[in-house]
């Protein structure tokens, strides 16, 4: 903004709560001796309440509520706080008259003239009241009027009585008999930002943009530009940009570079090319903001995004340093005082850190992080560290098999109450994951083809190859194309075919640091060389990376991994008993965990060895319990798999969109 420009004379009108107000601090400092009758625990509260609204940070509220606090204090029992209280039920009663409250005010100014120790001219109770007293001498004998009757109409109950806007012009004077700067024009206000606010919130494409443009179009001061037109458009910018609108987003955010650097706007200007930084682009390399003066410690941290996507293929210790960067960054912004220390800007630290250290396979640490942020975050709010949060660790407990329990945590209310539309949709997008995850898992195509498919949110990244082996043209990240090639060849007992894009997906594995798919990489690899007759060397390979598989942090792998070490053993051997008896824990914990995961297809190939192996064994009675389950298995993927139906996805499906219209309506 202009250095120029001078903030805008202070503005006040009296409210109806401030009378409740006034008559409160009347009663407590003036009727009752202060330091002799009243219980200290009962003032140190009301202290704390007159604070909170005098100071006027929160929303005023209503006489009802006002009394009703002030009747739950600490020793409210007490004979002389009774009195106080039914003091202040009177006060209604007593101001009916327009002579009344006129002679209220005019008692009000022995409670600041004499300066006590609570009311001097530095005291905020004293400020509150002298220019509540000013207000009321301005006043014409129609404002008073009308205050006398806004104030029984809100304590009678109605919310909207004297909080209406009012009209200030130069010639009308039937409100104010004694008018100064303030009253002869209309200044900015923030009602129109809480309007755009309200509708992000809610998604409304026509009263958010609106309100946003009437906001900064008031009257800031008495220049002809009023240098904020910048911040309008970096509002519709972030606006666009959750929205995954990038077209209309790129084209505003030029138009504010533009006017910031018209208007002289250091901030602004760097706010907006770290949002340029942000927009997709088609580089091979992520364009990665530099430090400076002005740039803020969150977009450093997104840098550390961009460096996460497997696209880019950039190794993870690149991730740490630049995670150390944001952390050193904003703890030089706290110590230089540009910013404060909040919540919201550590727990983002604590969140990126847990999805590294998740990428990285060691998940206790992620675990951690993660309770961590849930701490220290409060439930209802829109806060995207949170959010991020419970969507990561519901999905992992769903990839181990946990499906009721990672649903349950994503549809508790403390999970979506209070987010934005926006943010409902990341929500409910994550919901539809979960639900795609268990259904192709189950093999119930039909059902995923005619029921989730169609309800897929829009702003879904689902690509179908994630969960299916289909030949889509979507492609996926570089690693995970690899894999993609690997599982496929294998499904068509094409070793050959395999050996190239393992390979490459092994060493990208490795070089990224993601220590999970390299370890399923080299599962494959002893699953392929087992098609070449090289049973010991594969072998040697699971043994190696059993240790980590084993916790069970990723059941599929664990199962995956069993599987084939059981094939390993089976084959090193020559088919011997011995070989199929040390093979047996290894096949039984694969049967549990793809039973867990509802992969009822794996399952069957398992109980096939099963059986195999217990009728070499001579276990007979194991044999015909292996081939019950086996049969039971094939059913229930046949079931699955010609079902239309799935009547607990529907119920949930139903919930989130019930949740949906819930906070649209708001």
């Amino acid at each position: 903004m202009d250095g120029r420009a001078t903030p805008p004379p202070v503005h006040h009108i009296l409210r109806p709560h401030h009378i409740d107000l006034i008559a409160m601090l009347l009663l407590i400092f003036k009727e009752y001796e202060l330091q002799k009758t009243l219980p200290k625990d009962f003032l140190l509260y009301m202290y704390r309440v007159l604070l909170m609204e005098t100071s006027e940070v929160i929303e005023h509220r209503s006489h009802q509520h006002m009394l009703a606090m002030v009747k739950v204090a600490p020793n409210a029992d007490t004979p002389v706080v009774q009195g106080l209280i039914g003091a202040l039920e009177n006060v209604a009663t007593q101001l009916r008259a327009l002579d009344q409250l006129t002679n209220f005010f005019l008692s009000t100014p022995s409670i600041f003239v004499e300066k006590s120790d609570d009311q001097r001219r530095t005291s905020l109770f004293g400020f509150f009241v002298r220019r509540c007293f000013v207000s009321f001498i301005k006043l014409s004998f129609y404002g008073v009027v009308q205050l006398q009757k806004d104030y029984q109409a809100w304590v009678n109950g109605s919310s909207n009585a004297g909080y209406g806007p009012i009209e200030k012009d130069p010639l009308t004077s039937d409100v104010w008999l004694f008018k100064t700067s303030s009253d002869l024009k209309s200044w900015a206000r923030p009602e129109p930002f809480d309007a755009w606010e309200k509708g992000l919130a809610t998604g409304d494409d026509v009263v958010g943009p609106e309100n946003l443009r009437r906001y900064f179009e008031q009257h800031f001061h008495e220049h002809n530009d009023s240098g904020v037109r910048q911040h309008a458009l970096l509002n519709l910018v972030r606006m666009h940009y959750t929205r995954k609108e990038y077209p209309a987003a790129s084209k505003l955010l030029r138009e504010a570079i533009a006017v910031a650097r018209t208007s002289g706007d250091r901030i602004t200007l760097q706010h907006c090319i770290s949002m340029l930084h942000r927009l997709p682009s088609l580089n091979e390399t992520p364009v990665l903001n530099e430090i400076q003066p002005d740039l803020h410690p969150l977009e450093v941290l997104f840098d550390v995004t961009k460096l996460l996507d497997p696209q880019y293929g950039q190794p993870l210790t690149l991730c740490y340093e630049k995670l150390t960067e944001a952390i050193a960054l904003h703890n030089h912004w706290v110590d230089t005082k540009q910013a404060m220390p909040r919540d919201a800007d550590i727990c983002s630290h604590n969140a990126m850190q847990a999805v590294l250290w998740q990428t990285l396979g060691c998940y206790d640490l992620a675990d951690v992080e993660e309770s961590f942020v849930l701490l220290i975050t409060r439930a209802g709010k829109d806060d995207p560290n949170r959010l991020n949060t419970l969507i990561n660790r519901s999905y992992r407990r769903a990839r181990n098999g946990l499906y009721s329990e990672a649903l349950a945590l994503l549809l508790h209310s403390e999970t979506w109450r209070g987010l934005s539309l926006d943010a409902y949709h990341q929500w409910a997008e994550a919901i539809w994951h979960i639900l795609a995850l268990r259904t192709s898992r189950r093999g119930q195509r039909r059902f995923f083809d005619d029921f989730l498919l169609p309800r897929r949110p829009s702003s879904s990244t689902f690509v179908s190859k994630e969960y299916f082996f289909d030949e889509s043209s979507t492609s996926l990240s570089a690693l995970n194309m690899e894999l993609h090639e690997v599982m496929n060849a294998r499904r068509r007992g094409q070793a050959v075919a395999a050996i190239q894009p393992l390979l490459q997906a092994l060493w990208q594995a490795e070089f990224q640091g993601r220590f999970p798919l390299y370890r399923l990489g080299m599962t494959f690899l002893a699953d392929v060389g087992l098609e070449f007759g090289m049973s010991d060397h594969c072998q040697q390979l699971i043994l190696g990376i059993m240790p980590q598989v084993l916790s069970g942090q990723e059941m599929e792998h664990r199962a995956f991994a069993n599987h084939t070490l059981a094939r390993c053993m089976i084959a090193s051997m020559d088919s011997s008993k011995a070989g199929i008896r040390e093979a047996l824990p290894c096949l039984l914990m694969a049967e549990a965990d793809y039973m867990t995961l509802s992969m009822l297809e794996a399952t069957s190939e398992v109980q096939q060895l099963l059986i195999v192996a217990y009728h070499n064994l001579g276990m007979t009675a194991e044999e015909e319990g292996a081939f019950e389950r086996y049969m039971q298995s094939t059913k229930l993927a046949q079931a699955f798999e010609e079902n239309p139906v799935d009547p607990e996805s529907t119920r949930v499906w139903d919930t989130v969109t019930e949740i949906g219209k819930s906070l649209a309506s708001r």
